[in-house]
């Protein structure tokens, strides 16, 4: 079952620089994800907690063929993806699949937080969206991240 709206990815060239121009408008400090965050190799990142267990995530790409560099290459930057939170990302990916949604992978992937997978924008009318089943305390670890 989808409990919420946890997270607003935008894909980014300049990472440096968005940072600074978030972290502006936001008035939040971004703290860095590492590699491990991300289900698949080349992307890297910081995310903006705004509360309510919801972050704003600024991604780039470190390689020239990740799904992020070639949603920038076609689009631009912008909104990537929207994550929603589930509470079984197995049994919710079959659910799902019965209503019509097309995942990327059969199976979940594990990322930072947690399980997750995603589904084919062509599926939910050009939208990519994360379903992800987080950790407990998942959000508590990125404000703990925070600090340093």
């Amino acid at each position: 079952m989808i409990t919420q709206l946890f997270e607003v990815a935008i894909a980014v060239k300049d990472l440096d620089a968005a940072i600074r121009k978030y972290s502006d408008v936001l008035g939040v400090q971004a703290i860095p994800i590492g590699a491990a965050y991300f289900p698949i190799a080349g992307l890297g990142g910081v995310v903006f907690p705004m509360g309510n267990n919801m972050l704003i995530s600024l991604i780039a790409s470190e390689q020239p063929d990740t799904p992020v560099a070639k949603f920038i290459e076609s689009n631009g930057e912008g909104v990537f993806l929207i994550g929603l939170e589930v509470t079984d990302i197995e049994q919710d990916m079959k659910e799902l699949s019965e209503k019509g949604v097309r995942f990327v992978s059969d199976k979940s992937l594990p990322y930072g937080a947690g399980r997750i997978n995603f589904a084919h924008p062509k599926s939910m009318h050009g939208v990519q969206i994360a379903f992800a089943e987080h950790e407990p305390d998942y959000y508590a670890k990125f404000l703990r991240s925070s600090v340093t």
